[in-house]
Order: C-alpha cells, then sequence, then structure tokens
C-alpha cells in the first residue's frame, strides 16, 4: 500500500485507535491489498495462535495455520468482496469462529486492502447444543422403545450418511455439516433425505434422537 493509504502508520500504531482496537475482544486483523498482515490486534494473536513481531508483512495466506480457516481465506479472496461464514478451526485449540472479511477503500474508491474480523462463538454453539439435546432426551423418555435398536440402527446408511447424521445429532446446521465434510449444504440435505427414509425417521428432531439414542455423538 501506498503511504496515504497506509492504515498501519498513520492510524492503527501511532494513536489511540489502534490501543482501542487491540483491546477488543474480537479478533482484527488488517491486510494489504497484496494479502500481507499490516497489523493485528491481541484477540487475533490469541485465537490463531500467532505473535504480532512474526507476522507483519507476511501473506496471510502464509500465517494461517487452521486449514478450515485457510479454506476461508481462499474463498474470500476468490470472491473479491464482502465473505461471512463461520469457521469450525482445530488449532491452536477447538472452536467455533464467526469471520466476516471485507474491503477497505481509501476516500478516492481505490482499494487498500481487506479487514478480517473474528470473534470465537464456541461457547454460543455450546450452550445450544447442549439444550438441544436436553430437549431431544426428553423427547426419547417419551418415546423409548419406538427407534429402532442399537445394532440394527444404522446397517443400511452409507458412510456419509452416518457422519452426517452424526453431526446433525452434535446440533450443526446443514451449512455447518457442508462445511465440515466439504460438500454444499444441498448435497447435505440429499443424504438426510436418503438416511431419513432408511430409518423411518419424520424430522430432525428424530434424527437427533436417533443420533443420541445410538450413541453416534461422542
Amino acid at each position: 500500500m501506498s503511504d496515504h493509504t497506509s492504515l498501519h502508520s498513520d492510524c492503527l500504531v501511532d494513536c489511540m485507535v489502534g490501543s482501542a482496537l487491540d483491546g477488543m475482544c474480537v479478533g482484527l486483523v488488517m491486510l494489504t491489498e497484496a494479502g500481507k498482515v499490516s497489523w493485528i490486534n491481541r484477540a487475533a494473536e490469541d485465537l490463531l495462535g500467532i505473535d504480532k513481531t512474526e507476522v507483519i508483512d507476511e501473506l496471510f495466506t502464509h500465517v494461517l495455520r487452521d486449514p478450515q480457516f485457510s479454506a476461508f481465506w481462499h474463498e474470500a479472496q476468490e470472491a473479491g468482496d464482502t465473505v461471512m461464514g463461520e469457521v469450525s478451526i482445530h488449532w491452536p485449540r477447538r472452536g467455533q469462529l464467526k469471520v466476516n472479511a471485507t474491503q477497505c477503500h481509501a476516500p478516492d474508491g481505490s482499494r487498500m486492502g481487506r479487514a478480517v474480523l473474528f470473534c470465537d462463538i464456541t461457547a454460543e454453539r455450546t450452550v445450544a447444543l447442549e439444550l438441544s439435546q436436553e430437549a431431544t432426551r426428553r423427547l426419547l423418555d417419551m418415546t423409548e422403545g419406538q427407534m429402532l435398536t442399537p445394532t440394527a440402527a444404522t446397517e443400511g446408511l452409507t458412510a456419509q450418511e452416518l457422519r452426517i447424521l452424526r453431526h446433525v445429532g452434535e446440533g450443526m446446521a446443514n451449512a455447518d455439516i457442508g462445511k465440515a465434510l466439504h460438500i454444499s449444504p444441498s448435497t447435505v440435505r440429499t443424504h438426510l433425505k436418503h438416511a431419513y427414509a432408511k430409518l423411518g425417521l419424520d424430522s430432525r428432531a428424530e434424527a437427533i434422537s436417533f443420533a443420541i439414542q445410538n450413541e453416534l455423538v461422542s
């Protein structure tokens, strides 16, 4: 980036704006138009497991060590516009991030680079999953004995149908399952439709109950 458009030298490092952004709980990474890291706050260092002093002027592609986050970033680069989504990371620790990658523009309309913001929503997802599992356990209490036995339960399912059913039992949405298995949400729906037909299930609640009862959820 040219000096007159450099957020790194003019704002993020030398004034109170940088201190305020550095104290956010949301991770923020500023990138040049070439995709190099020009600034990163403390939350981003923690969530990505990196050291600011080691990544400035490095390509963001080389900085990212988690494959799922890397895949999201490649998608954002190809899109060329604002991209939002949720990413399941496994490094430096397992978690769920909500990510926003957007273009930054100078007053004259020229592109300065990108801002990547992300926050940890793992706790929110954990609470939602616990509530979902509690509800389905209550449903199981009311429908005990009406499901297939564990031995015969999964016999007719394909490996992919079984994987998807396991993720459904974990409380994941179709879009998240698709990202985890590298398939489209419509493909997830197709597999679920086939699994429901094979198992005699009529709803997602029944599918979650089935997954819990048959110990598909770890």
